[in-house]
């Protein structure tokens, strides 16, 4: 357009001079034709998208109205079964005793010879307090391992003894004699000692033990002592023990030469003793030095007599030993921290102290210790005398 320059009037003119366009069909015939076109029947799709939030939606109201009736459904058969609603501390409860009992089913029962035993305190307590025998009934026996003699607290379901002795308050002898042959003393790693061979009986306050024809507790020194070890831990409410024969007549072992016992009776300091399993017990140990009062009991626990146990006595711990009354007090020559060291080691410490203590007949009490208490123990006062060490759950 840069050699013929178009302007107004031209363009303007050519415009008039174009034909005119005219529709000339009636409003009829356009709509006639409109229905007739195909292109105007085909039907849309839709935008998935748009529809996305609507499809979600219902299927949450679907998978609500499913599981909510199910859900509804168990808890009210727990309900029945139970005759009450349970709280909600009984229901992790319930959860928890459901978790373990699947995991022990699936548990390799060969894997140790511990695996039957079912250890009562579940912070792993060594030592058994009154007020936690509740629905039990303890009975104490020592247990012998490799010449070692370890006592182990057994709770009885109270229910089985009721059972056993309708008449009711079985002394100690009578609980040993009636359930000594069951305790599987091989399953916790134990060696196969108990019951006693022959008979065991209480007269005029002694504890007598009637010796069959024989018998073996006379083989060696190391034999009479695994013998009298074990009778102390067992019965050790007794001050006094008399063998006699099958007549009842006073007998003797041939290597110690005389019936009369009652030197029998001895008190000794508690140590760690490991188990080749690896299992931990407290237990009493002949120490270097004689022992004869608590507080040279609880002094003595610092030093270890050989290598058979380990000293209960954190290394970097020292203390020194007075007595009150019938308490024996502990004071720590610096202070204790027990968040300094790890649960169990203190833990052992405090439970050996309260059985070193509980062996002469006291209670000890713990002094210049940062916190006031610790795990179930209150520090600010005397610690409770234990009724049995190493408590274990009865088990057939």
């Amino acid at each position: 357009m840069t050699n013929n320059q178009w302007d107004d009037n031209k363009l303007e003119n050519l415009l008039h001079s174009m034909p005119k366009i005219e529709d000339n069909r009636t409003k009829e015939q356009i709509l006639d034709r409109l229905k007739r076109d195909q292109r105007l029947k085909k039907r849309r799709r839709m935008n998935p998208r748009k529809w996305m939030p609507v499809i979600v939606a219902a299927a949450a109201l679907l998978l609500l109205g499913l599981i909510v009736p199910s859900m509804l459904n168990s808890h009210d058969g727990a309900m029945e079964k139970s005759g009450a609603p349970r709280s909600l501390k009984e229901d992790r409860a319930f959860e928890a005793k459901t978790e373990s009992t699947e995991e022990a089913e699936t548990f390799d029962a060969s894997a140790t010879k511990e695996s039957a035993a079912m250890i009562f305190a579940a912070d792993d307590s060594h030592v058994l307090l009154a007020d936690e025998v509740v629905d039990y009934i303890p009975l104490q026996v020592g247990l012998v391992e490799s010449a070692n003699v370890i006592p182990i607290t057994f709770l009885i379901p109270e229910s089985r003894v009721q059972s056993d002795f309708p008449e009711g308050n079985p002394t100690s002898i009578e609980l040993y004699n009636k359930y000594a042959g069951e305790i599987p003393e091989e399953e916790l790693g134990f060696d196969d000692y108990h019951p006693y061979k022959g008979t065991l009986y209480e007269e005029k306050g002694i504890l007598r033990h009637q010796i069959p024809a024989g018998h073996t507790y006379d083989l060696s020194s190391a034999t009479n002592e695994v013998y009298f070890n074990s009778m102390r831990d067992t019965f050790s409410e007794f001050e006094k023990l008399q063998l006699v024969d099958e007549e009842g007549n006073p007998a003797s072992f041939e290597s110690i030469g005389k019936s009369d016992t009652e030197g029998w009776k001895k008190t000794f300091p508690y140590y760690k003793y490991k188990m080749p399993s690896g299992k931990v017990y407290l237990a009493p140990y002949a120490p270097g030095a004689a022992v004869e009062t608590v507080d040279a009991g609880l002094m003595e626990m610092k030093n270890v007599n050989g290598n058979i146990v380990e000293s209960l006595i954190p290394e970097s711990v020292d203390y020194d030993v007075r007595l009150e009354d019938e308490i024996a007090v502990i004071t720590f020559k610096e202070q204790l921290d027990v968040n300094a060291f790890e649960h169990n080691v203190i833990n052992q410490m405090i439970e050996g102290f309260m059985l070193t203590a509980r062996s002469y007949g006291k209670q000890v009490r713990l002094e210049n210790v940062v916190q006031e208490s610790f795990d179930k123990y209150d520090l600010s006062t005397a610690l409770p005398m234990p009724i049995g060490s190493n408590p274990t759950l009865f088990t057939q």
